[in-house]
């Protein structure tokens, strides 16, 4: 990160490229001065969300990074408890006590 003010930060992506992380973008929650949350020298994980062709930068979010991941981990959950069979929370407790048994 090569640079935090209170509406956002700049972030290196590579030499000579940079994307801009808004404040309302940085977490779930509301966010009022990006300073408080981050600071120069930070590496980030966030998820490209376009180009402002008006302005020439590249959009970034980590709230949107999150919200995928979350996505596709319940996704995968729905996959594999589809090939097991259903499974019901009653089954789940029951195979865990007769583990530590």
């Amino acid at each position: 990160m090569s640079e935090v003010d209170a509406k956002g930060a700049i972030i290196t992506l590579a030499e000579s490229v940079e994307g801009h992380l808004r404040s309302s973008e940085m977490s779930r929650d509301r966010v009022e001065d990006a300073r408080t949350v981050m600071t120069v020298g930070d590496e980030i994980e966030a998820r490209f969300m376009g180009v402002d062709r008006k302005n020439r930068t590249i959009m970034l979010s980590i709230k949107a990074k999150d919200a995928y991941e979350e996505a596709a981990a319940v996704k995968d959950y729905g996959q594999s408890a589809s090939s097991t069979g259903s499974t019901s929370l009653g089954d789940l407790l029951k195979e865990k006590l007769e583990g530590n048994s």
